[in-house]
């Protein structure tokens, strides 16, 4: 057994504020009826279609009472299913008022992945959008058979097999509307399970990672500290709200009293219009959209001047695409943050007016941090790599009904393992190498695909890449490069090659060469999903 050793341990700084110990339905609540003259609480960017902030508790209030009259409240799991749209978090709100617990599934999920997911956490009730509505009649009644209703949030058109929203509130309440008298759940916040999250399967089928109140109440806590956030009137609801790095920020947002500007689906030119048309000042980001400001000369075509600061999660940023986005977009500072589903969104932050190009920042507060060495368990000091750990009340209690990969995600002393490799300075900064189990092995050496992935995006003909290692029986591993090229370019394999050797070590070329593709695979959040390029590989392998 490894021996844990704590000689080094990074504590975030002394919290602002005790943290408060409500319920995030109580939050909200609160909120809500604090916000009684504000208008829109959440407004649909392309059709402007909107709900204001005294609608929101309305509808939520009633939704909460139908579920609670039908026998739905402690621990019943609900899931949410949609592509963004402004009735999603109406069913999340109403089930945390009931202390239900709220499961989101991703609605481009295959049926096999869907399947896996609500398996795992077998929810009694799935709201969903009209789009996929189809899937889950068909799947509940050949393959799920827990599912006991299915509820179409964003139609009034009756579909066979489920029933819209309003019909169901209706039926139930018979025109009784509970706002004045409506009474909130009660239970021990630091035990009941607010949300199942799906882990971001980048090495996996994705687990159900559980967040207590009290996990997303740190969070909330984090919201109101000037050190880490500006206030500000509106939100970019962009990142997807089935997503955790979605979900979280933007429910916060809503008991901030922010409006949330919704996008459906992604694209380009709207995102951009969009900065421009509500004058946005803080963007919440995953790395490909950053990655969109540095590059696309779509950009030029905007007024993004509003733009005062970026925040960007999920996976790493470059120092290099900070520098460009900055310089484009004229502004001071871009911010990354890390964190992981596991520990409830940002353990690691940079502060507000602090810049560290390339760090993601410090320990925040409430939380520790470990570097251990994953073989010895010691823990390491400044600028030695190794495996981040931490402690605190952000960190999950663990997988939803998975007790073993809950023991292998913690050391025997506590720590949660997130898998991720990374470092910190003197000045306690600390940046992210890679995965632990993404770093390619070549001869020996550790060749950290994220470095290869910054270096190539530099290329101006290249519009995206994944890294991963090639098999190889004499070296272990060869580093090799998907990559998607600029449209109307040329470029060579070759070419890549080239670039990366005048750039790195011998042992970090691109040996196992280049793959021109139309596209990486990536999870929700921009983390890039290496499995499906190493199931890739095999044909690539076919052709050699």
């Amino acid at each position: 057994m490894i021996k844990e050793d704590d000689t080094y341990v990074i504590h975030g700084p002394p919290p602002l504020h005790p943290l408060l110990d409500i319920s995030l339905g109580r939050l909200m609540y609160d909120s809500l009826l604090a916000n009684p003259n504000k208008h829109e609480a959440l407004v649909d960017a392309i059709t402007r279609e909107s709900i204001s902030f005294p609608k929101l508790l309305e509808l939520t209030c009633s939704l909460a009472e139908s579920l609670r009259r039908s026998g739905y409240g402690i621990n019943t799991v609900v899931s949410v299913s949609s592509e963004n749209n402004i009735q999603f978090f109406i069913p999340v709100i109403a089930s945390l008022f009931i202390g239900a617990t709220v499961a989101p599934v991703n609605h481009n999920y295959t049926d096999y992945e869907t399947i896996h997911s609500l398996t795992i956490c077998k929810p009694k009730i799935v709201f969903c959008s009209k789009a996929v509505t189809d899937k889950f009649v068909n799947l509940k009644n050949t393959k799920l058979d827990f599912i006991e209703k299915i509820i179409v949030i964003d139609s009034d058109e009756v579909v066979c097999g489920a029933e819209t929203m309003e019909e169901f509130v209706r039926t139930t309440l018979r025109g009784y509307v509970p706002l004045g008298r409506f009474q909130l759940a009660e239970f021990d916040n630091s035990k009941q399970i607010a949300l199942i999250m799906c882990s971001s399967g980048t090495t996996g089928l994705p687990k159900g990672v559980m967040q207590t109140h009290s996990n997303m109440m740190v969070r909330y806590m984090h919201s109101i500290d000037p050190r880490y956030l500006r206030q500000e009137d509106n939100f970019l609801g962009i990142l997807p709200f089935f997503h955790a790095y979605g979900l979280i920020t933007n429910f916060f947002a809503l008991v901030m009293g922010q409006k949330i500007v919704v996008l459906k689906r992604f694209q380009e030119e709207l995102f951009l219009k969009i900065i421009q048309d509500f004058r946005l000042s803080n963007l919440w980001l995953a790395p490909p959209l950053v990655i969109l400001l540095a590059k696309s000369p779509l950009v030029a075509k905007y007024d993004l001047s509003s733009v005062k600061e970026i925040l960007s999660g999920a996976a790493p940023l470059s120092k290099d695409t900070e520098e460009a986005v900055k310089r484009r977009l004229n502004i001071r500072t871009i911010r990354q943050g890390y964190g992981l589903t596991e520990s409830t969104l940002a353990v690691i932050m940079m502060s507000l007016n602090d810049e560290k190009p390339g760090s993601s920042g410090k320990v925040v507060s409430y939380m520790s941090c470990k570097v251990r060495d994953p073989e010895t368990g010691k823990s390491l000091g400044p600028g030695k790599v190794g495996e981040l750990c931490f402690k605190g009340p952000m960190v999950t209690p663990g997988y939803y009904r998975n007790q073993e990969a809950t023991r292998n995600s913690f050391t025997s002393d506590g720590w949660l393992l997130t898998g991720d490799l990374g470092y910190y300075d003197k000045e306690g900064y600390f940046y992210i190498v890679d995965r632990l189990k993404e770093l390619i092995k070549y001869k020996g050496f550790q060749v950290p695909p994220a470095e290869l992935e910054s270096i190539i995006l530099n290329h101006p003909k290249v519009l995206d890449v994944g890294v991963v290692g090639l098999p190889n029986e004499e070296a272990g591993e060869l580093p090799l490069a998907y990559v998607v090229k600029k449209e109307n370019v040329n470029l060579t394999e070759k070419e890549i090659i080239d670039f990366v050797a005048g750039k790195v070590s011998s042992q970090k070329t691109l040996r196992g060469g280049v793959v021109f593709v139309p596209s990486i695979p990536k999870n929700p959040s921009g983390k890039i999903l290496r499995r499906e390029l190493r199931k890739m590989l095999t044909t690539y392998k076919s052709k050699l």
